[in-house]
């Protein structure tokens, strides 16, 4: 072998065994790539967890409130309830608020004094040992008009009246602005009076500013609302301070009017009231206000 052949040979022997070296070498750039990727892919995944975490923390707050807020709250309006309740209101079966019986008596005086004219008529009944209302054995006819020159107009007849010296009989009233008259069935007479507005009847049976004010002798309590004689109306119960006396009285809801009325009297059968016809609006004249037997009768002028 020469030695330009051991040359060559010699530098082939050289470049094989530097070649692993070099792979050797670049091996840990390779592998130090990888691992600041994978260090910077650790990063980046605590990162998203981290911020998956807060996500969910938040929306954990977020669910929270909602549920908070879909909680029901009470309304001011519910909260006053709560703590401000009205003791003159009372509440009926039906959860209607009704008022208490003097409120009620009060309001029934201001309708009737609403009305301009009206008819009516009540019917009355005898009620049996049992407490059974019997047959009506009676009735008053009531007509009214008011008159802003002078006394208002009335017509009132009333049969079925115990009168003194009588069972029953019939009792004819009636008022002008000239005078008041007054007949009453069997007598051979009629009387007539200076005309009053204070002797005016009213709509209910009786005066109700008997059962108010402090002179009343009549404690009063509330019963609930009722339906009676197709109204819907307050029932009142009323006794007087001797017990010898007890009153129910029955007022529509919506006119405040008293609809019917029962009185008991001690060692007495009761009385049965029931207004079985009201026209608030009635077309009355003149003649409506005349006792027809005026003419049959001598008159004797009180007034």
């Amino acid at each position: 072998m020469n030695r330009a052949t051991w040359i060559i040979f010699g530098s082939a022997l050289m470049l094989a065994a530097c070649s692993p070296d070099e792979e050797r070498a670049e091996s840990p750039e390779v592998n130090g790539t990888t691992s600041e990727s994978q260090t910077e892919s650790t990063d980046e995944d605590n990162e998203v967890n981290d911020t998956e975490e807060r996500s969910s923390e938040e929306s954990d707050d977020a669910t929270t409130e909602d549920r908070e807020d879909d909680e029901p709250q009470a309304s001011d309006d519910e909260q006053a309830e709560e703590t401000n309740e009205s003791p003159e209101e009372e509440q009926s079966s039906d959860g209607e608020v009704s008022l208490n019986p003097e409120e009620i008596i009060a309001n029934a005086i201001a309708a009737e004094e609403q009305f301009e004219q009206y008819s009516l008529e009540w019917q009355h009944h005898d009620v049996a040992e049992d407490g059974a209302v019997m047959e009506a054995k009676g009735y008053t006819v009531l007509k009214y008009m008011a008159n802003p020159n002078g006394p208002d107009y009335y017509y009132r007849e009333t049969s079925g009246t115990e009168l003194a010296e009588e069972e029953g009989g019939t009792v004819y009233e009636a008022q002008t602005p000239e005078a008041r008259s007054m007949y009453i069935e069997g007598d051979d007479h009629v009387t007539l009076l200076r005309a009053n507005d204070e002797q005016v009847p009213t709509i209910s049976q009786v005066k109700l500013n008997e059962f108010i004010g402090d002179y009343s002798v009549y404690d009063i309590e509330y019963r609930g609302i009722f339906e009676t004689e197709g109204f819907r109306a307050h029932h009142l119960f009323a006794v007087s301070d001797n017990e010898n006396t007890e009153i129910n009285l029955w007022f529509d809801t919506e006119t405040g009017i008293q609809v019917r009325q029962n009185q008991f009297f001690a060692g007495y059968d009761g009385t049965v009231s029931r207004l079985t016809m009201f026209d608030p609006e009635a077309e009355l004249t003149d003649a409506d206000f005349q006792i027809s037997h005026v003419s049959q009768y001598s008159i004797i002028d009180e007034r």
